[in-house]
């Protein structure tokens, strides 16, 4: 009998969830019709045509705007989902679902099915997807937006104290889409947006609601002595109690809100206005999207083209630590004659390091659009001056985030006063037997031993543009291996292209001698010099510029000061690498998703440690 009951109460739930919104509105419109009395339509009426024509005109221009800020709700939504339709039918196909959804209620379905008509192709589930997405970060918007009027404006909208709980409520989960972008709640899990897209849509609400209360203000006849700031609060309550209740265009309590909010206007002008907004902010819309429902739209081609990265790219590439790409997802990019590695993180799309081939320059429209794309903000990371100087001249900040340490292998030299502590060094791991060995095939059982002792010793390792301890990876590198007695005690990786050599992985286990590693750089610069590499990279150093904040907020540790002292001991120059992106802001942000990235990768793999010693921890080898 209790099944029974449980049953038919949940066949009748649907029918009761429709009927409880018309059932609020109904009540909402009886209570406004007792509150002005009897003969207030034709009062109203006689109030509308006191409107004239350019009242009309700017609320309809009000209008526009409003729903151009609505259309961008399902632009950012729609790149997040990566959907690939453009920024126009994504804009248009949104701005038709609300406007339908407004005017006839039932929101998530409506909206769902205006978006799955005007857009063919699209999953009716990715469709409701991005429906459920657009109300839950426009509500996002419209309560930071109540927060701000609260605490700002001179009408308080609610309470000062629920308003910055709100506020920081807010600033939380704008940190955590930074610091972690999946947010659990209860047993679903979230993908937050990117921050620049969270950002813009607290702005599109003001945007949209401010031009929705304009179009009202606008189209109140005149005589009503009625203030913009006073109104727009009133706008915000009344607006946000017709999306709780779900009726029809919010009919009823909107008009119930404002009406118990101004009681000391004329409320029959005041029903009036609402009546002439309803006209032009519901019913106009509605009916030039039922247009829309015919003219279905397409997803667009990208101007550029995404490729996966080959081997053949990396051969050729001038910056071998590009070989990294092997690892860390990157794509490649291919815009006017150039192709960049490009890898996503939460909040950027950065390119790394030197282009594969060509001009950085030159595919900066692309990576800016790719950028824009997914809602993120586009970095360059670690390029050269070489190629940092006309990103700089195109519009880009630069910031110089670390030196490169570069040798020439053929005329390297041991000789003299600088270098008294690298021939020290080398002399112990002789006498201590140390011999190093070209890798033919990996001994992965006793590399593996090896670094699970580094990273006992040193912590854990690193991640994104840093090395991952993999066979696979390390099969496309030169490995050096250094033996004591047959007993593998360290050894060093590096990346290779045609032009250059770079280190990369560097592990030395526990009872390895003192000089292991200087021996296995020196092995390192020997074969380059015997293959005719006329360079050799190190890899990274904090900059030694003073002008670089980087050379201020990076501690000099114990560990830091060590590793300085490794890679100058074999002399070589600095040439700086710098970080390119469109703002201060958006490099900042960038830079420390960058950071994230290095020190918390995303990866089951046992990780390398890596010479992105701008970020990463550096410890003595």
């Amino acid at each position: 009998m209790q099944n029974q009951w449980a049953g038919g109460n949940l066949r009748r739930w649907p029918l009761a969830k429709l009927c409880l919104p018309l059932l609020i509105g109904a009540v909402c419109l009886w209570l406004v019709q007792r509150q002005m009395g009897a003969g207030a339509l034709s009062e109203i009426g006689h109030a509308l045509t006191r409107l004239h024509v350019g009242q009309w005109v700017l609320a309809a221009l009000a209008t526009a705007i409003s729903f151009w800020a609505v259309g961008q709700y399902d632009v950012l939504v729609h790149r997040h989902y990566d959907t690939g339709y453009d920024a126009r039918s994504s804009a248009i196909s949104g701005s038709a679902a609300i406007a339908l959804a407004q005017l006839f209620g039932m929101g998530v379905f409506v909206g769902t099915l205006a978006r799955w008509r005007t857009l063919p192709g699209l999953r009716p589930s990715l469709a409701a997807r991005i429906t459920l997405s657009v109300t839950g970060w426009f509500l996002f918007g419209l309560i930071g937006v109540i927060a701000a009027t609260t605490l700002i404006g001179p009408v308080e909208v609610i309470p000062r104290v629920a308003a910055m709980i709100i506020g920081l409520s807010l600033i939380f989960i704008l940190v955590r889409s930074i610091l972690n972008p999946y947010l659990m709640i209860f047993s679903w899990s979230f993908k937050l947006l990117p921050l620049r897209a969270m950002l813009l849509f607290p702005a599109l609400a003001l945007i949209d609601t401010l031009c929705a209360a304009a179009a009202l203000w606008i189209l109140m006849p005149s005589g009503i002595d009625l203030g913009f700031a006073t109104l727009f609060p009133v706008f915000l309550l009344a607006l946000t109690a017709a999306l709780i209740t779900g009726t029809p265009g919010g009919v009823g309590p909107f008009e119930l809100i404002v009406l118990t909010l101004l009681p000391t206007l004329p409320q029959t002008e005041i029903m009036a206005g609402i009546v002439a907004f309803r006209l032009i902010y519901y019913a106009l819309p509605g009916i030039i999207a039922m247009a829309i429902l015919h003219r279905p739209f397409t997803a667009s081609a990208a101007e550029e083209t995404h490729t996966t990265i080959h081997e053949t790219d990396l051969r050729e590439a001038t910056r071998a630590e590009l070989g990294v790409s092997r690892q860390n997802r990157a794509w490649a990019l291919h815009h006017d004659g150039t192709t960049l590695a490009v890898t996503t993180t939460p909040q950027a799309q950065v390119a790394l390091f030197d282009p594969l081939n060509g001009e950085a320059h030159r595919a900066l429209p692309a990576l800016l659009r790719a950028a824009r794309r997914s809602n993120r903000s586009a970095l360059i990371y670690k390029a050269s001056a070489r190629h940092a100087a006309p990103c700089r001249r195109a519009g880009l900040k630069a910031l110089h985030i670390c030196d490169e340490v570069v040798l020439d292998p053929q005329g390297f030299t041991t000789d003299g006063a600088p270098f008294r502590q690298l021939r020290r060094k080398l002399r112990q791991a002789d006498k201590a037997g140390i011999t190093v060995r070209m890798a033919t095939t990996l001994p992965v059982p006793h590399m593996r031993a090896i670094d699970a002792e580094w990273q006992a010793r040193s912590g854990p390792a690193r991640g994104f543009s840093i090395g991952v301890f993999c066979p696979d990876y390390l099969r496309h590198q030169l490995v050096l291996l250094a033996y004591q007695r047959d007993v593998l005690v360290g050894f060093a990786s590096f990346h290779s292209s045609n032009h250059e050599i770079c280190l990369d992985l560097m592990r030395l286990g526990a009872d390895a001698p003192d000089g292991t590693m200087h021996l296995l750089i020196r092995a390192a610069i020997d074969h380059a010099a015997r293959e005719s590499y006329t360079r050799l990279s190190l890899a990274a150093l904090p900059p030694r510029d003073p002008k670089s904040p980087f050379h201020r907020w990076i501690p000099a540790s114990q560990s830091q000061a060590g590793l300085c002292r490794f890679k100058t001991c074999f002399g070589g120059r600095r040439e700086p690498l710098y970080a390119l992106s469109t703002s201060w802001l958006a490099m900042g942000v960038a830079l420390a998703d960058v950071m994230l990235a290095i020190h918390r990768p995303n990866t089951n793999s046992i990780q390398t440690d890596h010479e992105d010693y701008e970020f990463a921890s550096i410890s003595q080898t």
